[in-house]
């Protein structure tokens, strides 16, 4: 998984590598300054980048010098708009603190004076009024640019410096801990980045919303903006009815439409990039591969009790409980939209499954009979429990409380979704279609539901009497129902054929798929020519020659060893030799075929001559030149025998995942283990 993480996704970001001290800049700056903090998550952005910097990509002391240059330069703005323009700017409706907000800011200096600036920088709500207030305040300015100054260090050090430590403690726990308790590390970071973004949202949702009005009151009067709307006036009346509030013809028909095509639009690119076989089918069997070898028993156990929440006995078993619930409250729209919404999602995914005939991953764990394409569990995950969610969002009146819904809501259809993909019951693409699909049919209820509410089909009524006891038992029962099922339910094993070996009449028969050519990056995309061709009388015996022939385990350089597969399948041994500050790489994959009574592997070889920054291996441009010295040393020191070149490609120039070029003339080189 750190693999993938490191040498995968991380290398796209270490092109834009200079730059990144300045995304820590305005981060910090843009979170700082008053009105643009309210909108920008910086402090997010800073954790991410201490996760980065502690996995060697970025320097932590450039990251901390721009984060705290920006924060500070962000607080002497906000002390000097409140110095000059404070007394104005308080009497102002739109401006972004609430009079709470701002009774807090006056309580908080007034308790603690100038030291406040450094306190207030760790309590949310506070670091943008404070600065702004103490400008207002005329307090002394080499006070505030002292406390101050310390303030937006320890605010930098709070999250670039967590995010680094957690990231060198995960690289630790890599090493030295269990692949249970580093699989559980990445979901709790995973929660953490959650609870934050939730946490940001809370604290400056309202002051967003007002500077949001303030913007939209700003466009609309532009000269320009206030022409065109007196200049077409037919066209202005119907753009507002489609904001109109207060009927559902306007501003709900309108966003619920966009979301539905938005989803729609979204959902058929999915269904075309599986037709056409797009890199993301490619990818979808590299993690299914990957997933296998990060299974644990503790694990597997976990992912197994979230995926019965997914289960059509649980789901009806929760279905007939909400069911009690909404008719003892009387709440019949929802009722009707909530079955919509599941048996909808329920009946298109029959059909999807019936129309793309998608076999289960080979590396599933537990039988089942349908289709995988789309998921069933994370549609109905959507649909049902994403809907549940939506309706008690409805229906509370704390805002607090409706973004602790929403987040709850999305961690467990999130975790629905990956209990398939690491039990290898489905594919990435099928979980994410299975979500979309979810989406569409969340969305065409709530459109009914609000429409039966808009035309007062069933007015609102007391709830029955006992209904919150009554209700309250229903879920405590139908919780207790989910863990006996939980306890005496168990998945049938999922039986896999054994692989049969191929005979090959011909080695260029397994390059007649042009896929097989190469192997390819976690992107799906071509990155490593197959160019050496290995011939061995046992499975188990060529990793071990090139051990015994001084060629050593990549393993124990895991900057060199950037994951690449062929057939969607990872090396059977990735293996270095180091010569003349070069270090030669050859990656070896087992291919399930004999030839003359040998079986054969495929292999890839090229060099690494440097490094940019430290960082980012730099491969050799002429493959061949690799080619031929792994050839020569196994020729020498492993007692292979040349057979005659298969010329498998045309001479090409391609560029690989760091966007460096490299050339080959297409031949692979055959060696025959000489037994």
């Amino acid at each position: 998984m750190s693999d993938i993480l490191n040498h995968s996704i991380l290398p796209f970001i270490e092109h834009f590598r200079h730059y990144v001290v300045w995304v820590a800049f305005f981060a910090a700056f843009g979170e700082t300054l008053i009105g643009l903090g309210f909108l920008l998550p910086g402090s997010t952005f800073l954790l991410l980048l201490g996760v980065l910097s502690g996995q060697g990509y970025f320097d932590i002391s450039s990251l901390l010098l721009f984060a705290v240059v920006g924060a500070y330069l962000g607080d002497i703005a906000n002390y000097y708009i409140g110095k000059h323009y404070g007394t104005v700017l308080l009497g102002k409706s739109w401006i972004p603190f609430s009079d709470e907000q701002l009774g807090k800011a006056h309580k908080f200096l007034n308790t603690h004076g100038a030291k406040s600036l450094f306190l207030a920088r760790f309590l949310p709500g506070l670091k943008e009024s404070v600065p702004f207030l103490a400008g207002s305040l005329k307090m002394q300015r080499s006070k505030f640019l002292f406390w101050d100054f310390f303030g937006a260090i320890g605010w930098s050090l709070e999250f670039i410096g967590v995010g680094y430590l957690f990231s060198a403690s995960l690289s630790l726990a890599q090493i030295w801990l269990s692949r249970t308790l580093t699989v559980l590390a990445i979901l709790i970071f995973l929660f953490v980045l959650l609870y934050l973004l939730k946490q940001f949202i809370v604290n400056n949702a309202h002051s967003a919303k007002i500077v949001l009005l303030s913007l939209w009151h700003s466009f609309l009067r532009n000269p320009f903006i206030s022409g065109m709307i007196k200049s077409h006036p037919k066209s202005t009346v119907f753009i507002k009815s489609r904001f109109d509030q207060t009927t559902f013809y306007g501003l709900p028909l309108t966003l619920l439409g966009v979301a539905f095509v938005s989803v729609l639009a979204l959902f058929a690119g999915i269904v075309e990039d599986f037709l056409t076989q797009d890199p993301i089918v490619y990818v979808d069997h590299i993690v299914a591969n990957l997933m296998a070898g990060w299974r644990t028993p503790e694990m597997t156990t976990l992912f197994t009790w979230i995926t019965y929440l997914g289960t059509k006995e649980i789901v009806l078993l929760f279905m007939a409980a909400a069911t009690v619930i909404l008719l003892l409250h009387k709440k019949y729209n929802d009722l009707i939209a909530l079955y919509l919404s599941l048996l909808g999602s329920t009946l298109f995914l029959y059909f999807g499954k019936l129309a793309f005939h998608r076999p289960r991953p080979d590396t599933a764990l537990y039988f089942e009979s349908s289709f995988s394409f789309p998921s069933g569990h994370a549609t109905i995950a959507v649909a049902f429990y994403g809907f549940l969610g939506y309706l008690l969002i409805r229906h509370v009146e704390i805002f607090k409380t409706k973004v602790n819904i929403f987040f709850g809501t999305t961690i467990l259809v999130l975790l629905i979704g990956m209990s398939r993909i690491y039990l290898g019951e489905h594919y990435i693409s099928d979980v994410y279609s299975g979500y979309l699909i979810g989406t569409l049919w969340v969305i065409t209820a709530i459109a009914l539901l609000h429409w039966l509410t808009y035309k007062k089909f069933f007015t609102q009524k007391k709830p029955h009497r006992g209904a919150k006891t009554i209700g309250m038992a229903a879920i405590v029962a139908a919780a207790g129902l989910y863990l006996l099922f939980g306890l005496n339910f168990h998945y049938k094993p999922a039986l896999h054929p054994e692989v049969k070996t191929v005979k090959l009449d011909r080695l260029k028969t397994l390059f007649d798929k042009s896929a097989n050519r190469f192997a390819q990056n976690i992107f799906g995309l071509d990155s490593q020519p197959i160019n050496i061709i290995l011939a061995a009388g046992r499975k188990e015996e060529i990793c071990p020659v090139l051990n015994k022939a001084g060629w050593k385990n990549l393993s124990t350089d895991e900057k060199l060893n950037v994951p690449l597969f062929w057939q969607a399948k990872e090396p059977i041994c990735s293996v270095n030799v180091k010569k003349e500050k070069k270090v030669y790489i050859v990656r070896i994959w087992d291919t399930d075929t004999v030839y003359k009574g040998k079986r054969i592997y495929v292999a890839g070889a090229n060099a690494v001559t440097g490094e940019h920054w430290g960082i980012i291996p730099v491969f050799i441009k002429d493959l061949d030149y690799a080619r031929d010295f792994a050839m020569k040393d196994l020729l020498v020191k492993a007692h292979f025998k040349k057979d005659k070149a298969v010329h498998i490609n045309e001479p090409f120039i391609k560029e690989n995942l760091f966007g460096h070029s490299y050339f080959s003339d297409g031949r692979a080189e055959v060696l025959s283990l000489d037994e």
